[in-house]
């Protein structure tokens, strides 16, 4: 009984590595396909120096509401399976489960929604705001962290009799955060235009965790090869002499006001909690930075970096955790009984996937600062029919600790007249061929998305949606 319990643990931890605790990277705080519409403001949010023609007031909480959800091996048929089957190890040990992973998995959640925006005209300048709360969440774990649990079932190709599995494991990220934004955008030429924008940030939560250099090494005899270790008989274990080494790093970092670990009667950490009422547990700033620049009337090359900033977590707000977990077990010597039955059972059960294994312990709080995930844009865009089509291509480069994602998309807007537009893109990098986007603008109401949902298989998909209220008059003297 104790080592399903055991079991279920391990494998609810390789699903929550994989699902991003609670990640191929989504850029989906930013919604690409709407950059080469005109008269819609979200393009700002790609770079600071491509203002709108006209002011706005997004509604607030549904202004601009961006999400997305992404991976390069987990398509939703194959989510759904993780969820339904996370508490069963036979699953996560088939060959159909495994045959579908990448050498690295990943997979994220974005989400990004404005609380309230407006932007404005003040003589030749633009000017807008923006009260923003944004999420990400990011995962990766290796295909070969797997191998332990198939080993414990027999499937692995190695043999018990010299084994030597190792992983580096995975990492995992989750991160909140509310931005709060002044940006200006201005002519300084007649064929640029340079933006900027400055934020103030108001960390919620930031929580970090990395299984790494995960190593199990056997020499063994009179043990089966391909031994599964949850049907060994009493008497077979009795009769297997030899050594085995099991290894483990790992680290815990988090910032949550509340945030505290829970630890067993020898100091050891369980598990985390968060009590009290959540407030901002760190402070920080960014800026945003952008250019366009017109090579002739119908030609413009634009490029931003965003994002370049940081956040500060509090020492009384933050804790960490770390395990150098090293044990061997001598099969010949004085307690050769009491290693056998420990060895078995954290092999059978998964515990070497298992914070219970590792005997992590608290260290001593301290402040800590995170950065922001940057991200690259450069864009090329031609309008055509007196400016009713726009054809163009967008590059972007997103930087982050977890992982590090490029997508280069290519998209054609039509405007059938100023209060309604059409836009299609292309995503290639990202898409595994299903990079098909779509926007659309009626009047307030603008929804978008990079990556349209395609059924079970479809492993990327992202939406917008946005009701904005136009100010003022139209403004040519951008671009």
């Amino acid at each position: 009984m104790k080592a399903k319990t055991t079991l279920k643990k391990s494998v609810k931890l390789v699903a929550a590595m994989m699902m991003a605790i609670a990640p191929n990277c989504a850029f989906a705080q930013f919604n690409r396909t709407t950059y080469f519409m005109d008269d819609v403001n979200f393009k700002q949010r790609l770079n600071p120096g491509m203002a709108p023609q006209r002011g706005f007031i997004n509604l607030p909480f549904v202004g601009a509401f961006n999400a997305s959800v992404s991976s390069n091996s987990i398509s939703a048929d194959y989510f759904d399976n993780l969820l339904s089957n996370a508490n069963s190890a036979d699953y996560f040990t088939t060959d159909k489960f495994v045959s579908q992973l990448k050498e690295n998995n990943r997979f994220s959640i974005a989400l990004s929604n404005d609380l309230a925006s407006a932007g404005w005209y003040s003589g030749k300048g633009f000017w807008n705001v923006n009260l923003t709360i944004r999420a990400d969440i990011d995962a990766n774990m290796n295909r070969d962290a797997f191998e332990f649990l198939r080993a414990g079932r027999g499937m692995s190709t190695q043999s018990w009799a010299n084994a030597n599995l190792f992983t580096h494991g995975g990492k995992a990220k989750a991160n909140m955060y509310l931005e709060t934004g002044l940006g200006y955008a201005r002519p300084v030429t007649e064929r640029l235009v340079l933006g900027v924008k400055v934020k103030m940030l108001w960390g919620i939560a930031d929580l970090t965790a990395k299984v790494q250099d995960v190593a199990v090494k056997t020499n063994l005899q009179n043990i089966n090869p391909h031994q599964d270790w949850s049907t060994i008989t009493e008497e077979e274990l009795q009769k297997v002499r030899g050594k085995a080494l099991i290894k483990a790093h790992a680290e815990v970092d988090g910032s949550l006001t509340g945030l505290t670990f829970i630890k067993d009667d020898k100091q050891y950490i369980k598990d985390w909690q968060q009590y009290g009422s959540t407030s901002f547990a760190g402070y920080g700033a960014a800026v945003d930075l952008g250019a366009a620049y017109k090579l002739g009337r119908d030609f413009t090359l634009s490029a931003a970096v965003l994002d370049l900033g940081f956040i500060k977590w509090g020492k009384d707000n933050s804790i960490k955790g770390v395990s150098e977990f090293q044990r061997e077990y001598d099969f010949d010597g004085v307690h050769a009984g009491e290693h056998r039955d420990e060895f078995k059972k954290t092999i059978e059960s998964g515990s070497i996937l298992n914070q219970d294994l590792w005997n992590m312990k608290e260290e001593e709080s301290k402040s800590r600062t995170t950065k922001l995930r940057s991200t690259l844009v450069l864009g090329a865009q031609y309008k055509l029919l007196n400016d009713k089509l726009t054809v163009g291509a967008l590059s972007t480069t997103r930087l982050g600790e977890i992982n590090t994602q490029q997508e280069l998309t290519f998209a054609g807007s039509f405007s059938f007249t100023k209060q309604v537009a059409l836009a299609v893109s292309y995503s290639v990098i990202q898409s595994q061929g299903k990079g098909l986007g779509l926007g659309l603008k009626l009047g307030p109401l603008t929804v978008a998305t990079d990556y349209m949902y395609f059924g079970k298989d479809t492993r990327t998909a992202s939406a917008l949606l946005g009701i904005t209220i136009p100010l003022g008059r139209r403004h040519r003297d951008m671009f």
